[in-house]
């Protein structure tokens, strides 16, 4: 989405690229940090037993349209990240780099018992205009910081999610799925994810809340993780099958789906590995094609939509959770 004000605005791309990240002290694997989504996977490590993590970010902006807009003066740049789950925010000024115009670096620190679910980072320039300070001339992709206690939504959160009672539905088509706690409706518009609050207990189970027991959040986590799992498989299945072949060059294109391109651009990093964007959209195209080579497209892509969603992590944490209520169970005895 493209703000607007009532003044000038920068055109061009404000850029944040995330240098290095540290928990504790030591360096973050570069595996948990993908600038293509964008996001830091936190929820992806080992143990949620750190304490404070730090981002070193460099943010760079169009030098020559900064440079030529006379009616902005003193341009900064600040490093902002908002949680709603949590209802936290904080902001740093960014430093600027004294060897490359319109670049700025810095570090924000983010102390772990202050964050919960998912959270923003973005940059955010501002400057003096019409001799007004500290207006925001422009802002950068968010990335997602995602912490271990939700799984991130389908298609970075863009998916419509609607609880309905199946049973009773008379306006989407829902009826015959009324057993099913959820049904997920592929339209080529936009993906639409239904969840049947005539499933008992499943709305009580779902709904975000804090300090739920731990049996109980052990498998509320399980049961959005498989969801969300489920909904990445099909919707990758769905956006390969809109791929076209050009009939000139052989050579498939890209949906013109927006949200069915970022499915696969998202998901293709995790089934192969060693490809890009464009010679990965080829070799899956072909294996879909194939009988073997489906098959074996099929074996990654579950593991792939398993690892979006973090179900791993998850599972550990549910077993973890699971393991000391019994601890504690038996303690009563």
């Amino acid at each position: 989405m493209i703000a607007l004000y009532p003044y000038d605005s920068l055109i061009g791309e404000l850029r944040l690229t995330v240098d290095k990240v540290t928990i504790d002290g030591k360096s973050l694997s570069a595996n948990f940090i993908n600038p293509d989504i964008p996001e830091i996977a936190f929820r992806e490590l080992e143990s949620d037993r750190w304490e404070e993590a730090v981002i070193d970010v460099a943010v760079t902006a169009p030098a020559g349209e900064l440079a030529g807009n006379a009616t902005w003066q003193d341009p900064c740049v600040v490093l902002q990240v908002i949680c709603a789950y949590s209802n936290t925010r904080v902001a740093v000024p960014l430093d600027p780099d004294p060897y490359t115009p319109a670049r700025w670096t810095g570090s924000i620190e983010l102390a772990r018992d202050s964050w919960y679910g998912r959270a923003n980072l973005r940059a955010l320039i501002a400057a003096t205009v019409d001799g007004v300070r500290h207006r925001i001339i422009g802002q950068g992709e968010n990335w997602s910081l995602s912490f271990d206690d939700l799984p991130p939504s389908p298609v970075h959160g863009s998916i419509a999610v609607q609880w309905v009672n199946f049973a009773e539905d008379d306006t989407y088509g829902l009826k015959n799925f009324k057993d099913d706690p959820h049904h997920l409706r592929l339209d080529p518009d936009a993906p639409s994810l239904y969840l049947n609050s005539g499933f008992a207990g499943l709305q009580a189970l779902l709904i975000d809340r804090r300090r739920r027991p731990r049996a109980e959040q052990a498998l509320h986590d399980s049961t959005r993780a498989n969801i969300a799992s489920d909904a990445w498989s099909a919707m990758f299945v769905n956006a390969l099958d809109a791929v076209e072949i050009d009939e000139t060059t052989g050579q498939p294109e890209w949906p013109a789906e927006e949200w069915r391109v970022v499915v696969l651009k998202t998901l293709f990093p995790r089934i192969y590995t060693n490809l890009g964007p464009d010679d990965a959209l080829v070799e899956a195209v072909a294996a879909r094609a194939s009988g073997d080579g489906s098959g074996e497209l099929l074996e990654r892509l579950l593991p792939a939509a398993a690892k979006q969603v973090g179900v791993a992590p998850l599972l550990r944490r549910g077993i973890s959770l699971l393991e000391k209520d019994n601890e504690f169970k038996e303690a009563d005895l």
